[in-house]
């Protein structure tokens, strides 16, 4: 039985090793051959917020405690929380929002995505004293 065991775990250890090497889910490019964008966002976090992302937008709304600080979307600071990233709207018409999924997070607290009508929402959430770092990483396959 043991065998049996090792023998399945070797199987799916080695057929996993190939997924995490193929070259379809690289981050952040826009070459056409993708099949899925993979979109990082790592911040400062003292309380909670929900970033909701639509086609048209993505904008902070800020929940409890302190705003986020030192906000990085997909590698470059966001500055202006209440306002789009520079160059979402013209990358999210390819983008299946309502296919979204977190593949890495990485906080003290609650990192959640929720699905809506017209994207998805992403909140963060911070409950213990004082602030930490948060970052997750969220792939959105893309439209055909």
């Amino acid at each position: 039985m043991k065998t049996l065991n090792l023998g399945l775990i070797l199987a799916v250890c080695f057929s996993l090793c190939g997924c995490a090497t193929c070259k379809k889910a690289t981050p952040s490019g826009d070459s056409a051959d993708e099949y899925v964008k993979l979109l990082c966002i790592a911040t400062k976090v003292d309380g909670s917020d929900r970033i909701i992302f639509t086609r048209q937008s993505v904008r902070l709304e800020h929940k409890n405690r302190n705003r986020p600080t030192h906000v990085l979307f997909d590698g470059r600071p966001w500055v202006n929380l209440y306002r789009t990233p520079a160059g979402w709207r013209d990358q999210s018409g390819r983008l299946d929002l309502s296919k979204a999924w977190i593949v890495k997070r990485q906080g003290r607290d609650v990192i959640a995505l929720e699905h809506t009508a017209k994207g998805f929402d992403l909140y963060l959430c911070d409950s213990p004293n004082g602030s930490a770092d948060y970052e997750v990483t969220i792939a959105i396959p893309r439209r055909n």
